[in-house]
């Protein structure tokens, strides 16, 4: 038995190819769309995170002995590219002091960047040290609670 099929339903090969690149243009809309809602959602996750654990570190710090003079301080340095002066400018977490020294306190949660290794992390608190010239830099680990003091030595 054989089934008629009406002739609206049938479909040339040029078609079913303007068919197909029209959902395939959808599909990659909807994904572009998607893929943009998660990185708005994990960039307001991590921030809030990150704002949330400057908050706890102030109070660690002082529960440590420091006292903050200044959160978000904002740092400036000149450095040259082929001879031109470029002006960098960075901010770090916070402007501490505490055991007669003052210091510049950069506060990591997450598992990787509290580390002082860490490669990202170590020339952050390595530019911080240069930046401010203060007699430290203090890294506020929120994962393990801890705050690691920070000392660079340079070779002569």
């Amino acid at each position: 038995m054989e089934v008629a099929v009406p002739e609206t339903l049938h479909m040339d090969s040029s078609q079913f190819a303007m068919l197909l690149f029209i959902a395939l243009i959808v599909g990659a809309m909807v994904f572009s769309f998607l893929r943009r809602l998660y990185v708005q959602w994990i960039t307001y996750w991590r921030m809030r995170v990150g704002r949330v654990g400057e908050q706890q570190a102030a109070k660690l710090l002082k529960q440590e002995g420091y006292s903050v003079i200044k959160a978000q301080p904002a740092g400036r340095m000149t450095m040259r590219v082929d001879g031109r002066p470029v002006e960098i400018s960075v901010r770090a977490d916070y402007l501490v002091t505490g055991k007669g020294k003052t210091f510049i306190a950069e506060v990591k949660t997450g598992d990787r960047a509290p580390r002082p290794t860490h490669g990202d992390t170590r020339r952050q608190l390595l530019e911080y040290s240069l930046v401010y010239q203060v007699d430290g830099v203090l890294l506020v680990d929120m994962a393990a609670k801890k705050i690691h003091r920070i000392e660079f030595e340079y070779a002569s």
